[in-house]
């Protein structure tokens, strides 16, 4: 069930809510625009990920109530 506003293929819902997760704490670098399940999908990643990477370099791991709510192209 893939939502079409979802950059990522782990949806639970196909009309479900979508937010915008930033790529990199510098503004310019791109977002994804997920769902809930693919952001925790996302999320887990980044935990297992930073692992592996020096804190400089570590992916931040806002909460899903931190981000922006997703309204479409402007």
């Amino acid at each position: 069930m893939k939502n079409p506003n979802c950059d990522n293929d782990h949806c639970w819902d196909e009309n479900g809510e979508v937010r915008v997760l930033p790529m990199h704490k510098l503004e310019n670098h791109g977002n994804l625009i997920l769902c809930r399940a693919c952001f925790n999908y996302e999320i887990r990643y980044r935990r297992e990920r930073n692992r592996d990477l020096a804190p400089d370099c570590a992916f931040d791991l806002p909460t899903w109530e931190s981000l922006k709510v997703y309204r479409g192209a402007a």
